[in-house]
């Protein structure tokens, strides 16, 4: 028996299969729409900052978007946009909105209650889909110069699906479009934005002030 005949008998013999490289691979299966609360639970309180803590602690209006990858409306270390600002300064969703709106199909807007009174709970429903799969939120910690706590590009996808549950520590942000110092500071407009950083602030400084928990819903 030839060597080549040889070959191919032990081929068969032993169940060996040769695979064409060439094959087309199935595209992945898009995922079905996801339903979502956003839910701010605020503990930020007289008991947990007491120093020099305001007599009327609220958080403005959740806003945001779902989105394409690749997106941010805000980030840490790039200055705030117009609408960030809005949101930051004075809990304005207008700019915000339109800023979402003009990237077309790679986001949709996003809105909730405000929370009128800290501690306390807000929320906003969305939807997420196979190509928005992420979401930004924020809100404004108020009374403050410019100060916000949010989310940036939170990836909802889990293996080859949805998370049912996701909650994130919430620290505060510095907007860095207003040089107040303290929570009910004069409006102070810098003359040229900085970057969004952590707040320095003393009595937020190393602490967070609740969670933003992101739960799938039927």
């Amino acid at each position: 028996m030839s060597i080549l005949r040889l070959s191919a008998v032990l081929m068969v013999s032993f169940g060996v299969v040769a695979c064409d490289s060439t094959a087309p691979v199935d595209p992945p299966v898009p995922l079905a729409d996801a339903q979502y609360t956003v839910t701010l639970d605020a503990s930020w309180s007289v008991m947990t900052h007491p120093d020099d803590f305001p007599s009327n602690p609220h958080f403005s209006r959740l806003t945001g978007a779902t989105h394409a990858s690749g997106l941010h409306l805000w980030q840490v270390g790039a200055p705030a946009s117009d609408g960030v600002r809005d949101m930051a300064e004075f809990g304005g969703t207008a700019t915000l909105r339109a800023e979402v709106e003009a990237l077309g199909e790679q986001a949709v807007y996003v809105e909730g209650s405000p929370l009128r009174t800290s501690p306390g709970t807000a929320s906003a429903a969305f939807v997420a889909t196979d190509a928005r799969p992420f979401a930004t939120v924020v809100a404004m910690l108020a009374p403050s110069p410019d100060w916000f706590v949010g989310v940036d590009g939170l990836d909802l996808r889990e293996g080859d699906g949805w998370a049912d549950r996701v909650t994130v520590d919430l620290v505060v942000y510095d907007a860095g479009t207003d040089d107040g110092a303290g929570y009910t500071a004069a409006n102070a407009p810098t003359s040229s934005r900085t970057a969004i950083a952590v707040s320095g602030y003393a009595p937020l400084a190393g602490s967070t002030v609740g969670t933003m928990t992101f739960e799938r819903t039927p």
